[in-house]
């Protein structure tokens, strides 16, 4: 390991819980512009990036996963914490989505549950193939779009870099693979991916694996490399938002992107203090992100945005979003969690 013990204790201190829930926020508020039809709200996705949001999520996944997996017994033990942490809250959204929208189904209660496509719903998405089927049966038909949950389809990402991190340190370290070299193979993998079928006009397939994967490598790569990029992460901040800015907004290409963003994540991660402590009531980051879309389009469903202003209905739309992730986060998603992650939380809460 490239990490030095005095470094260790520092790792832990960070605002990756604040800026997790600022890229959960991100995503949420964008979609709830775009669903909920707002004239006047429109103009303001111009100022909500979800994409970014999104990577900056794969960059955080990068690091902490790594860091998860250097701290498991073995990598079945690795498998076990990531399911435990994905998996429950996961499955319990999907089944209660699947059961309870019958009531606004616009098909009997017969009709609806002996449908083959509420069938196809709960096989694809309890399998986290959520484009092959992200409707049901007569739900959301007159909203903007029919999807239940369309924030899911990244989990099956997250999914897939949980599987490969562990191919990924045995190529390193049982095959002896240069661990740079192969970082740099795969982030080159990825960038060719991603522009290559951007330049043909599949954003939706260049947003797929392995296009995402650079910004998750480039997380990996500041783990094995914290103590470095801790001491010198004031010498790369200037660069980082250089080079973000000149590819994202200039010249709207992504080559250097994901190091320059995972830079500057890192940076704001491992300064300001004074948000060290933000997650202290609870990880609230995962409720947010696989609640908020059923929220809205039920919310879109009843004609609330239609009858309220804009502040009620943002007001209302994120407190049912908050409250609904603060109550998975204690009694649905907590209880699942190892006991050091469990004493991880007391310990942030005591302080």
């Amino acid at each position: 390991m490239v990490i030095k013990t005095i470094f260790l204790n520092n790792i832990n201190t960070n605002n990756f819980d604040f800026l997790r829930v600022v890229f959960a926020l991100t995503v949420a508020i964008v979609h709830f512009i775009f669903l909920s039809e707002i004239d006047s709200l429109q103009a303001c996705r111009a100022y909500f990036n979800s994409r970014l949001a999104i990577d900056g999520f794969f960059i955080i996944s990068g690091f902490l996963i790594a860091k998860s997996f250097h701290k498991s017994n073995s990598s079945k033990n690795y498998i076990v914490k990531r399911i435990k942490r994905i998996f429950p809250a996961y499955f319990i959204l999907i089944f209660i989505c699947a059961v309870f929208l019958s009531f606004l189904s616009s098909y009997s209660a017969e009709n609806y549950f002996l449908n083959i496509q509420f069938w196809k719903y709960l096989l694809a998405n309890f399998s986290f193939q959520n484009y092959i089927e992200p409707c049901l049966p007569g739900v959301f038909t007159g909203n903007k779009v029919c999807a239940v949950n369309g924030a899911l389809w990244t989990i099956k990402l997250e999914e897939a870099f949980y599987l490969l991190l562990p191919v990924f340190y045995w190529l390193v370290n049982s095959k002896k693979i240069n661990i740079y070299f192969l970082s740099i193979l795969m982030y080159l993998s990825s960038i060719i991916y991603y522009n290559y079928f951007l330049e043909n006009d599949m954003y939706r397939i260049a947003k797929q694996l392995p296009g995402a994967m650079a910004f998750f490598v480039s997380g990996i790569l500041l783990f094995n490399n914290f103590s470095y990029f801790y001491k010198k992460k004031k010498l790369f901040i200037l660069p980082c938002i250089i080079v973000f800015l000149l590819e994202h907004y200039v010249f709207q290409i992504q080559v250097l992107k994901p190091i320059a963003f995972s830079g500057i994540v890192f940076y704001i991660a491992y300064s300001f203090k004074f948000l060290n402590n933000f997650g202290k009531y609870g990880d609230f980051t995962y409720g947010i992100y696989i609640y908020h879309y059923p929220i809205i389009q039920i919310l879109v469903f009843t004609g609330f945005y239609k009858t309220q202003n804009i502040a009620i209905t943002a007001l209302i739309t994120f407190i049912l979003i908050l409250l609904l992730a603060v109550f998975s986060w204690h009694y649905i998603e907590l209880p699942f969690l190892s006991k050091n992650r469990k004493l991880r939380q007391q310990n942030l809460s005591s302080n």
